[in-house]
C-alpha cells in the first residue's frame, strides 16, 4: 500500500500534505496532570460486552499514551442517542473492556449522579489512574452545549484532549463548550484522521471514485454535492439510491425512502458523475429476486444492489488512484441482503493493497469490515461517518473550530 505522496501508507499517511493547525497531545506536558479526554465510546454491545471496533483500538492507544507519560486520565464519551439515563447505553461495558487491557486496579467507572463525589474522586487520582465517566448524553445539557455543564466538565481537569473525530461535527458541551473554556489538544487518532482525510479533501489523485450508501441524503448532502464536483465517479447505494429512483419518477414499491429528500436528489441527479445501481435485489413475502430499478412491484422493497452494479463499482475502483467508501449499499442487518455490501468491502480492500489510496468510514461500514475480519487491509479506516464526509467535503467541524479559536 502507498500513501498519497508515493510512500508506504502504513508508515507515512502523507508527510507532504499541509500540516493541520491544531496543537497535538504529543507536545503537551501531561505528567502528573488531570487530563480530560473526549474519546469515542459509541460502539455496539452484545451480551453485555462491547464488540471489537477501530474506535476501541483508537481509545486504547490514546489512554496508553497518556498513562505512559504519568497522566491522570479522565475519559468521557457517549453511546447511542439516549433520551435520559438508559442502562442499555451505559459506557460501563467500555470501561470493562478497557480495564481488561490495562494494568489491574488502574481503571474505574464513575457515574455522573453526584458532582461533588465526582470531584472528590478526581482529586484523589494518582499518576496513571484512569476514570471512565458515564454516558454524557444521559444529560440533555451535553447536546445543548450548556455552559454550566461544560464548566463542570472543564473544572475536573487541567488539560483537555479531543480524540473523538467521529463526533467533531457536533456542537456539544464536551466537544465545543469545554475547549472554549480551557483550550486543548487533538489526540493521536484525531491527528491521523486529519492528515489522511486532507489527502481526500484536496482531491489531488485521479481517478477519484466515491461510494456512498446508507439511509439518509440529508446527513451526507454537503459531502455528496462536493464529491460531484471533485470526484470522477460517485456511486450511490442503500436507501439513498432509492430516494434517487423516486426522484426519477420510478416506482420504489415498499422500499424505505426519505420523501422529504427527493427534492435534493432531483437537484443532484443531473450530474454525469453520479452513478445509480443498474440492478437491485428485491424482497417481498414471496422471497427475493433481482430486477432493474424500474421493475418493482408495489409489495416489493429494495434491499441490496445486484451483480451488475457490483461489477460496475469493481471496474471503477480497480482503475482508481484514490477512493472513499462510506455506508452500506444494502440492508446489512439481514444476511440475505448484504451480499452487495460485502462484495464492495472486499473490492475496496483488494484495491487498498495496491498503489491506490483509500479511506473507508462510517459506523455501519466499520461494523461490516470488522465482521468480515478485513479491517486491517485498508489504507485508512476513519472512525467518523458524518464527520468524515463533512470534513472531506470541505465543511467546518465545530469541535476543531473551538480548539482553533482557543489555542
Amino acid at each position: 500500500m502507498h500513501c498519497a505522496c508515493g510512500g508506504t501508507a502504513r508508515a507515512c499517511i502523507c508527510k507532504t500534505i499541509e500540516r493541520h493547525m491544531y496543537p497535538s497531545v504529543k507536545n503537551a506536558d501531561v505528567a502528573g496532570r488531570r487530563v480530560l479526554c473526549r474519546v469515542d465510546m459509541d460502539v455496539p454491545v452484545r451480551d453485555g460486552a462491547v464488540v471489537s471496533s477501530p474506535r476501541l483500538q483508537a481509545m486504547l492507544e490514546m489512554v496508553s499514551f497518556l498513562q505512559e507519560r504519568r497522566a491522570r486520565v479522565i475519559l468521557m464519551g457517549h453511546r447511542g442517542r439516549p433520551n435520559g439515563p438508559d442502562a442499555a447505553l451505559s459506557t460501563k461495558p467500555v470501561c470493562a473492556w478497557l480495564a481488561g487491557r490495562l494494568p489491574k486496579g488502574m481503571v474505574r467507572f464513575l457515574p455522573f449522579d453526584d458532582y461533588g463525589v465526582l470531584v472528590e474522586e478526581v482529586h484523589a487520582m494518582a499518576n496513571g489512574d484512569v476514570l471512565v465517566l458515564e454516558n454524557l448524553r444521559f444529560h440533555p445539557a451535553e447536546e445543548q452545549n450548556d455552559s454550566v455543564f461544560a464548566k463542570q466538565l472543564a473544572d475536573l481537569a487541567q488539560l483537555y484532549v479531543n480524540d473523538a473525530f467521529a463526533t467533531s461535527h457536533r456542537a456539544h458541551a464536551s466537544m465545543v463548550g469545554v475547549p472554549m473554556l480551557m483550550g486543548g489538544y487533538i489526540g493521536l487518532h484525531m491527528e491521523r484522521e486529519l492528515e489522511a482525510l486532507q489527502v481526500v479533501r484536496e482531491a489531488s489523485r485521479r481517478p477519484f471514485v466515491v461510494i456512498i450508501g446508507g439511509a439518509k441524503i440529508s446527513s451526507k448532502l454537503e459531502a455528496m454535492e462536493a464529491f460531484l464536483q471533485s470526484a470522477d465517479r460517485v456511486f450511490v447505494g442503500g436507501a439513498i439510491a432509492t430516494t434517487f429512483f423516486a426522484a426519477q419518477g420510478l416506482n420504489v414499491g415498499a422500499s424505505f425512502m426519505m420523501k422529504e429528500e427527493v427534492t435534493d436528489a432531483k437537484r443532484m441527479i443531473e450530474s454525469d458523475r453520479l452513478q445509480l445501481p443498474t440492478d437491485v435485489v428485491l424482497k417481498s413475502r414471496h422471497g427475493y429476486r433481482t430486477a432493474s430499478p424500474g421493475d418493482l412491484r408495489d409489495n416489493e422493497e429494495i434491499v441490496d444492489i445486484g451483480v451488475s452494479s457490483v461489477r460496475a463499482i469493481q471496474d471503477a475502483v480497480q482503475k482508481a488512484d484514490m477512493f472513499v467508501w462510506n455506508g452500506p449499499v444494502g440492508v446489512v442487518e439481514d444476511a440475505r441482503s448484504r451480499a452487495g455490501t460485502d462484495a464492495v468491502a472486499h473490492i475496496v480492500a483488494r484495491r487498498s493493497r495496491t498503489k491506490a489510496f483509500g479511506v473507508v468510514g462510517g459506523g455501519d461500514t466499520l461494523d461490516v469490515i470488522e465482521t468480515l475480519g478485513i479491517a486491517d487491509l485498508y489504507d485508512f479506516v476513519s472512525t467518523g461517518g458524518g464527520a468524515m464526509l463533512k470534513y472531506v467535503g470541505g465543511g467546518v467541524l465545530p469541535a476543531l473550530e473551538a480548539l482553533k479559536k482557543n489555542t
